[in-house]
């Protein structure tokens, strides 16, 4: 399986957000391929797809078998590689993590990200700091995704 194979895909967390809907919010993930690379988009189920809190599109740069660099790009193809991510396949499954500490999202805030890919389970975390330092947005705890 390649990465493409581990990551495209309709995901959702709605076992973990009915389970434990006071600490996980209801979200869907689609990633797709399209010309040029991939298209990743976020939303929270309750407002389905037509308005998305996250939309991004992406290319992989492939540094060996077991390291991609996904490379990060606004909707207009312009580069946002400040958010680029280095993901390395241990055999079994795929993890990432920001490149840097510079990446900025909602509000300017400073995002820590990391994505885990199991083929079939998704898990993931976004969070956004001030320049305090202090946690704004996000979660202290992994969202946990299966393919729908």
């Amino acid at each position: 399986m390649t990465i493409e194979d581990y990551i495209i895909g309709h995901w959702s967390n709605r076992a973990q957000a009915q389970s434990n809907p006071t600490t996980f919010a209801s979200v869907e993930i689609i990633w797709k391929a399209i010309d040029g690379g991939f298209e990743s988009m976020n939303f929270k189920r309750s407002r389905g797809p037509e308005d998305p809190y996250r939309k991004k599109r992406h290319k992989l740069e492939y540094i060996s078998d077991t390291q991609v660099i996904m490379q990060n790009y606004h909707l207009d193809w312009t580069r946002h590689e400040e958010c680029d991510m280095i993901l390395t396949f241990d055999g079994q499954a795929w993890h990432g993590k920001l490149l840097g500490n510079e990446c900025r999202g909602y509000r300017g805030n400073r995002v820590v990200s990391e994505i885990h890919l199991y083929g079939d389970k998704l898990h993931s975390m976004d969070q956004g700091y001030d320049e305090d330092n202090n946690l704004v947005w996000g979660s202290t705890q992994l969202y946990k995704f299966v393919r729908m």
